[in-house]
């Protein structure tokens, strides 16, 4: 027994080392592939233009602070982060709201062809927007150049996402929540409202999330869908930054940070939140 044990153990410390190693690995590319850009864009937003041009890998010795003020005036960034954060929030909410509906019924069989619903959504992810047909339907719709178009024309692209996701976290609640629930005259909406959203309420959230990502990192379609500067987004806003300061990298960096910050500390607030997502969603049909 003991030879036999001591054979073993070679083995299992040779595999606690690869296992170690894949993970100082999966680190380094981590810190290489995100972090370091990351960093670097902080680095030119607090550089002078003069010492970015002529040393833009070093950091300066001197930050300066002011290039967020003078981006933030110059860009009109406060009116378009507004402009952002309603758009967004409104687009991820009715984009949540919708993916539930549509996914209850798919996950409880409720519709025909339930399976075959489910893989049209599921090729639907990687299916690329069509902007043509937006524009069209924008215009002959009068959705084109106004908020509540705009808004509604951001829901679509994130209903494959949402309808996927969901569809796994109720199919994870217990059926015979839903037999108890209409033997004692539960209607439709308020069992929805009162079993299933707390049930999967963080499925809901990362797909808020997730949408809400979507139409904040959007620039095409501000760019094809929008005309009146008062309407932009920050995306179109920088957009147009760049367009007239191209020479001046610091201040677009600045603008980026900006631009970046409030998404990038929502994702950080709720990160333990996709660990439950990917459990939730790992259910299958």
């Amino acid at each position: 027994m003991t030879s036999l044990a001591q054979t073993g153990l070679p083995g299992a410390r040779r595999a606690r080392n690869y296992a170690l190693a894949s993970r100082l690995l999966t680190g380094l590319l981590i810190v290489l592939l995100f972090f370091l850009p990351v960093l670097y864009i902080i680095m030119v937003s607090l550089e002078q233009p003069a010492h970015f041009l002529s040393s833009p890998l070093t950091p300066s010795a001197h930050p300066a602070v002011a290039n967020y003020s003078n981006v933030w005036n110059q860009g009109n960034l406060g009116a378009e982060l507004v402009n952002t954060i309603i758009y967004s929030v409104a687009a991820a909410a009715l984009t949540t709201v919708l993916s539930l509906l549509i996914a209850f019924p798919i996950a409880r069989r409720l519709v025909a062809w339930p399976n075959g619903l489910y893989a049209f959504l599921v090729i639907g992810l990687f299916l690329p927007l069509s902007i043509i047909p937006l524009f069209i339907e924008a215009q002959k719709l009068g959705l084109f150049d106004n908020r509540a178009g705009y808004i509604l024309l951001h829901v679509e692209p994130g209903l494959p996402l949402g309808v996927v996701l969901l569809t796994g976290f109720i199919a994870a609640v217990p059926r015979e929540l839903d037999e108890a629930a209409w033997s004692d005259g539960c209607g439709y909406l308020r069992y929805l409202l009162r079993v299933i959203v707390p049930l999967t309420w963080s499925g809901l959230l990362i797909t808020f999330l997730y949408s809400m990502l979507g139409v904040w990192n959007d620039i095409i379609g501000p760019v094809v869908f929008l005309v009146n500067p008062a309407l932009f987004p920050i995306s179109r806003g920088l957009f147009n930054f760049f367009g007239t300061n191209q020479s001046d990298w610091t201040l677009l960096a600045a603008g980026i940070v900006i631009a970046s910050l409030p998404i990038l500390a929502l994702f950080i607030v709720t990160q333990r939140y996709f660990i439950r997502s990917a459990m939730g969603g790992a259910i299958k049909m």
